[in-house]
Formats: C-alpha cells, sequence, structure tokens
C-alpha cells in the first residue's frame, strides 16, 4: 500500500491520486491538518509491539505497518494550523504548541523510516539553501554571488543585488495588511537608511535572459523557460504574477553537460523529486538558485505536455510492487 504525507489543497496531490486510481493501486492519503481538525483520527500503541493506527471516512482504520512506500509530498506546515489559533499572541504558547505539534508528526516518520520513500523526509528535513548552493559549487554548477549579513557596510552596492528569506518566501496577513516574502531587488539609497538589521540573504543580480524551471523526478529533468524577463512585473521574480498578461513558458533542451550536472546534485543531496529555479544569464551561463523539493509541478508539466502527475503516479506504483 502506498501512503501519500501531503497537506489539504495541494493539487498536485489530488492528480497523482486520480493517476494512482486508474492504475488500480491502492493507495491512502494523511493531509498534515486533518490530524489536527479531527478528520483523520490517529491512535498509538505502546505495548510488546508498538503501533500506529490511522483512521478517516475515506479508507477506514490502517496499521501503519501495512504501508510499503510513502511519497513525501508535502507534511507539516504550522502555519495552516496556527490558523486554528486565531487571537493566540502568546508567542510562548505558540511556540510550544508548535514543538507538540512537529513532535506528533514526527511519530509518523518513527513508524516509516524503515519504508521505500518518494523523497525521504531526512534528506527534505536537511536541504537549506546555502548547503545547496554548496552542493551545486562542488559539482561545477554556477551560482550568483551570494552573502548573508546583519550589516549593510560588509556589501558592495556599486553592483545591484536582490534579496529573498533564508529558509522559504511566504505571504503573512497581519491585521488588514498582507505581506508577500519573495524575491525582491535592493536598491542601494533604501540600504542607507540601515547600518544594522536581521541577518538577510543577499545575491547578485543576474542579468538574465529568461528563466528555467525544472522538475527533476529519479533522475529525470523536466526542463521549462519562463520568459519573464519581457516584464517589468516579473522580471525579479516571476512568481509576481501578472495574470491579464502571463509569461509565456516552453518546454526547453537543457545543455547535456548541465543536464547531468542537475542529476548528480539531485543524488548527492538524496533527493528524488523537486523543482529547480535556474537562471540562463546574457553572457550564456546556466546559474543554479535553489531547490524546493516539494515544489508544484502542475506549473511545469500543463505548459510543456510533461504528463508529470501520470510520471509520478507511474514511480509510485513501481515502488509498490
Amino acid at each position: 500500500m502506498i501512503l501519500i504525507l501531503s497537506t489539504p489543497n495541494d493539487d498536485d496531490t489530488n492528480l497523482v491520486m486520480e493517476h494512482l486510481a486508474i492504475l488500480g493501486e491502492k493507495f491512502i492519503r494523511i493531509n498534515d491538518l486533518d490530524l489536527f481538525n479531527g478528520n483523520t483520527r490517529m491512535h498509538y500503541e505502546q505495548s510488546s509491539k508498538p503501533r500506529l493506527f490511522v483512521e478517516n471516512i475515506h479508507f477506514g482504520k490502517i496499521d501503519l505497518s501495512d504501508i510499503k512506500c510513502v511519497w513525501y509530498r508535502k507534511f507539516g506546515f504550522f502555519d495552516k494550523f496556527k490558523q486554528k489559533l486565531a487571537g493566540e499572541t502568546n508567542v510562548e504558547m505558540l511556540e510550544y504548541l508548535k514543538a507538540e505539534y512537529t513532535a506528533a508528526l514526527d511519530i509518523f516518520f518513527e513508524f516509516l523510516k524503515e519504508k521505500k520513500w518518494l523523497n525521504h523526509y531526512l534528506s527534505v528535513k536537511r536541504l537549506n539553501k546555502i548547503g545547496a548552493l554548496v552542493a551545486s559549487q562542488k559539482i561545477g554548477l554556477k551560482t550568483p554571488e551570494t552573502y548573508i549579513t546583519n550589516s549593510n557596510s560588509l556589501l558592495d552596492f556599486e553592483k545591484p543585488y536582490i534579496t529573498k528569506s533564508i529558509k522559504d518566501g511566504t505571504i503573512i496577513n497581519a491585521s488588514d495588511k498582507t505581506f508577500f516574502f519573495m524575491t525582491k531587488e535592493v536598491k542601494a539609497k533604501t540600504m542607507d537608511r540601515y547600518e544594522n538589521f536581521f541577518p538577510s540573504l543577499f545575491q547578485e543580480k543576474i542579468d538574465k535572459e529568461y528563466e528555467l524551471r525544472v522538475f527533476h523526478l529519479n533522475g529525470k529533468n523536466y526542463p521549462m523557460a519562463i520568459f519573464s524577463q519581457r516584464d517589468s512585473q516579473t522580471g525579479v521574480d516571476y512568481r509576481h504574477y501578472n495574470y491579464s498578461k502571463p509569461n509565456r513558458m516552453i518546454s526547453y533542451a537543457l545543455p547535456e553537460e548541465v543536464d547531468k550536472k542537475i542529476g548528480r546534485l539531485m543524488k548527492n543531496l538524496g533527493l528524488d523529486t523537486g523543482s529547480l529555479d535556474i537562471i540562463k544569464g546574457m553572457d550564456g551561463e546556466y546559474y543554479f538558485l535553489e531547490i524546493n523539493p516539494s515544489g508544484q509541478f502542475r506549473m511545469t508539466s500543463l505548459p510543456c505536455n510533461y504528463n508529470l502527475h501520470y510520471e509520478v503516479a507511474r514511480s509510485l506504483k513501481k515502488m509498490n510492487t
């Protein structure tokens, strides 16, 4: 049996499940949030043989020892659980609840650690932006000059920089305001106002020809070119979507050398799947930026006709034999 660890409202999970059903595979899905709103019940027994059961209206009661392989899609997003705590402002209480939330989810990993995994949870947990940049440099992929600092005196603002989250970008709603933590260009005039600040990531701004989004699955790359530089709204980060005039996105053929290096990078990081962001510079070079092991891949599959949801389902079917 296949276990999918996911989160509510993830369409990529839904589409892969449709293909698994067509392929005749037996599978169950556990959403992180459903464990805390009661939609999925968990029951741990400490006896001569510890056991963990899960149960909901869709698949009944399942002993996790019956699971053969696991797809670690998305699992453990505290922000979704935190929405249930609207009005709670005590930081210590939120930190405590987050620790309890994480510990409860870790029980699943303890019972599943010896199973076959499509993206092992330990590889995903160990991944960080700087580690991925270091690993990419070791195999010969170019990267932008990168700095993490809390002082503008350590940066040379004669050249352009971008800034982005050290971990993951996000969107935060505070009162009646919404804050988007995505990639932004840094202006010297802005930084002149600040001598010291919270530790932040800065990267040289690459003069790009276009962006590449590459979905990797079990050693094979599925690249897509995004012509984001043709629109000032998306020029720095294509995720600042222009819905009235979307970027052109097409399938792409990577140079063989770059294709092989991406495969080596993913293998070295222990990742079976992931979405990689790469820039094709005006200087003709390919610059690796980052990897999202749980990035949505519908955006790559549909414009390029890659049928990636079927390919993921087929990989899970093979693991389940």
